[in-house]
């Protein structure tokens, strides 16, 4: 099939821009007359995000098998590989994903989850021998290949909601950061769109086909030309659901007896699948997510939850109601609330290893990553520990706002990525020094112009009462009645 002419591209961009005229004309009427959502935003960032939520909201209202295939149609003509980058492809053979299933079976085992909590056989998924595990490694042209074993490693989890998006519409984050971290970046993705997804392939499949990545990393075939990865040069990253998946995957690396990685970044990180958290419910007008959630294909929407949750008694948990829809695409409620899913649940952080947690403050997500920060910094007192915990938390930023490279925000969250890697994986010719109890833990708000404070360790107050998993979700959905 020839690839479409510039006036094919033309005609095809009209047809998407022409029915958003009002939506743009609207935007900018209410931007200039009455002010944006937040003070802060340029004109750009108000279309950027009025775009995007109308987007989504279409997306609720489409099969998701047609949500899927407008991912596919990324093409690397549309999302092309940096001019300043190289890049090629390679295949995770099949073994290492049989090597993540033993481990993850052993860890459902030790928590009483099976296939039927789990709702599907997950062990026997049809496309874990159609659609091979597949990766896309990128670094900055002119470093010299036989040397990049000897830097620093970055796997880089995609986001989408566990059902959306692909390696190339994320190249903006993979190059990003191999650019500023002088690291090479390994994307895993099957076929055309990264992991496994739900609803075709739901929880575990994303964290099997993660850790597998992992393990490929650190003990690749001789046959494939790979040098093997030193876990302390090797950082997992992602945004949104990518970012969840970056905990989990750490979790389940620590609790499977694996060796840690040197860190790990999450940005926007979707960590509590059972929306318990407060600025699920406050912080919508700030933020293009819909404030819903992604409820096409029968899922159960946050209103629908909440009434539920309005009629039960004290204690009670909702999502043990006979009458409660699923929830979520990416798992059933029975597992909502173990840590692989919603790591923000997790009992204890201890053992795992240096993190930056990266947020908006006008983002829905925004207090899981507090949270979960939080927890983590509680984890690390032993004495010794110099492993980071740092949480950076942007001012009127909505979700994933690093993509946003207009923004000032944007360039110093990636900065600040790379200075992590940089910090937590020391290179052989400059060793970073250990870091110090006072150097380790930092908890700060950005301002718009990347001027630092520091954030209250008490930002989401009372949130021990808040968990699902505690009861608190019903609590706070209930506030949607």
């Amino acid at each position: 099939m020839s690839s479409p002419s510039a006036a094919q591209k033309l005609l095809g961009l009209i047809r998407i821009i022409v029915p958003k005229v009002p939506l743009i004309v609207s935007t900018t009427l209410v931007h200039y007359a009455l002010g944006p959502p937040k003070k802060s935003w340029p004109y750009k960032l108000s279309i950027t995000i009025a775009l995007l939520r109308s987007f989504l909201a279409q997306i609720n209202h489409v099969p998701i098998k047609d949500s899927q295939a407008m991912s596919r149609r990324v093409t690397d003509e549309d999302a092309p590989v940096n001019a300043g980058a190289v890049s090629f492809m390679s295949s995770v053979p099949g073994q290492y994903r049989d090597k993540a299933a033993a481990h993850l079976h052993m860890l459902f085992e030790r928590q009483g989850i099976d296939d039927t909590k789990l709702g599907w056989d997950w062990r026997n998924d049809p496309r874990l021998t159609s659609e091979p595990l597949e990766g896309e490694w990128t670094w900055v042209r002119g470093v010299d290949e036989k040397e990049l074993s000897k830097k620093k490693t970055v796997l880089y989890l995609h986001g989408g909601g566990y059902f959306l998006a692909s390696i190339r519409t994320h190249r903006w984050a993979t190059w990003g950061m191999a650019n500023l971290a002088d690291a090479k970046a390994l994307v895993g993705y099957f076929a055309a769109i990264d992991y496994r997804l739900a609803p075709d392939s739901p929880f575990p499949a994303a964290l099997q086909d993660a850790l597998a990545a992992y393990l490929y990393l650190l003990h690749p075939p001789a046959e494939s030309g790979q040098a093997a990865v030193d876990p302390k040069n090797l950082v997992i990253m992602g945004d949104s659901a990518g970012g969840g998946l970056t905990f989990a995957t750490m979790l389940a690396i620590r609790d499977a007896g694996l060796p840690i990685p040197a860190g790990v970044i999450g940005w926007s990180p979707w960590l509590d699948l059972l929306h318990s958290m407060p600025s699920v419910l406050t912080n919508a007008p700030s933020d293009y997510l819909p404030a819903e959630g992604f409820t096409q294909g029968g899922q159960g929407s946050l209103t629908k939850v909440a009434k539920l949750a309005a009629s039960m008694k004290p204690g009670e948990n909702v999502l043990h109601h006979p009458d409660l829809p699923e929830i979520q695409h990416y798992a059933t409620n029975a597992v909502l609330g173990c840590p692989y899913v919603s790591p923000v649940v997790v009992n204890s952080l201890e053992g795992t290893c240096s993190m930056l947690v990266i947020a908006g403050d006008g983002e829905l997500l925004r207090d899981e990553a507090i949270v979960f920060a939080i927890r983590g910094a509680a984890a690390k007192k032993k004495e010794g520990d110099h492993t980071e915990v740092q949480l950076l938390v942007y001012d009127d930023m909505p979700h994933v706002f690093p993509m946003f490279d207009f923004l000032v925000s944007a360039r110093h969250a990636l900065q600040e990525s790379a200075d992590f890697i940089r910090r937590v994986t020391p290179s052989q010719e400059s060793k970073a020094s250990p870091m110090t109890r006072a150097t380790s833990e930092r908890f700060l708000r950005v301002s718009t112009e990347g001027e630092t404070r520091p954030l209250e360790k008490e930002a989401v107050q009372g949130w021990q009462e808040r968990l699902g998993k505690l009861g608190g979700g019903p609590q706070v959905l209930a506030q949607l009645k």
